[in-house]
């Protein structure tokens, strides 16, 4: 049996802290610490898709795995192990619904991502988030490879929209957006191939994560963390709770689970 551990860590309220825009110094310590471990591999789980991660390119010569759009695309050590963008069927459900209910939307590509109109609230947004600003390109399906959608939405038309695709799972932003997920395509799914592939059982991994789209993983993992500054049914999911990504949260965690040396 693989003697190796594996961490997976979300990024936005988790390692990366969105409102100082920056790494915390004790994540990035942890982070540093966790790496001269032989035997542990550092993993990414996020919705980002790679080209959104420039926010955490402090870290990136610890990290050995990334989980990308939410399952949908998978990177081992700079090669992409495993990709399934969305069918055309799906795509055309998922537009129709967004049209009927006028949503401003977009489509993660392999290399960027489209919006179908900019408007002030979308340039908000991103800069919010600190990603880029989408192409605008209504008709990107028809020439690209679409790994995931997303729409803004307030949460009326967010219930709606629920309704429409109750055969998908529609995971909220902490703003008025949120990204539609196929049944088979989240994080947990992404971790499960990556565990056969790197062939470490379930029992020798560890997540971190504070949003509605890390409750499958935590649930998942034997060893899973919520946030301190995760919503508390969030919390509920996980083994255990730490504290927020800005209170040494991440560090303090990997030293209780003696993974680091304080």
């Amino acid at each position: 049996m693989n003697a190796k551990k594996i961490v997976f860590f979300d990024i936005d309220h988790t390692i990366y802290d969105p409102i100082r825009k920056t790494i915390p110094k004790a994540t990035q310590e942890a982070f540093e610490k966790l790496s001269q471990k032989d035997d542990v591999v550092i993993a990414i789980a996020t919705g980002r898709a790679f080209y959104m991660l420039d926010i955490i390119d402090s870290l990136k010569p610890y990290i050995e795995v990334y989980i990308t759009i939410n399952g949908q695309v998978i990177v081992h050590k700079n090669k992409v192990i495993y990709e399934k963008p969305l069918d055309k069927a799906t795509i055309n459900t998922v537009k129709n619904v967004f049209h009927k209910h006028q949503l401003v939307y977009g489509c993660i590509g392999i290399e960027h991502q489209a919006i179908n109109r900019i408007d002030e609230d979308a340039v908000r947004m991103f800069e919010e988030a600190c990603m880029p600003l989408p192409i605008e390109d209504a008709r990107f399906d028809q020439h690209a490879k679409v790994y995931q959608m997303w729409a803004f939405a307030d949460s009326l038309t967010f219930e709606r929209v629920q309704q429409d695709l109750r055969d998908y799972q529609l995971v909220s932003w902490l703003s008025d957006g949120f990204d539609v997920v196929l049944a088979d395509q989240s994080k947990k799914d992404g971790i499960k191939r990556v565990l056969k592939h790197l062939d470490i059982p379930l029992e020798q991994a560890y997540a971190f994560g504070d949003g509605e789209n890390d409750i499958e993983m935590l649930e998942y993992i034997p060893h899973s963390f919520a946030m301190g500054n995760a919503k508390d049914h969030i919390k509920h999911r996980a083994t255990h709770t730490t504290e927020r990504y800005d209170e040494g949260g991440i560090y303090n965690a990997l030293i209780k689970m003696k993974l680091i040396d304080e």
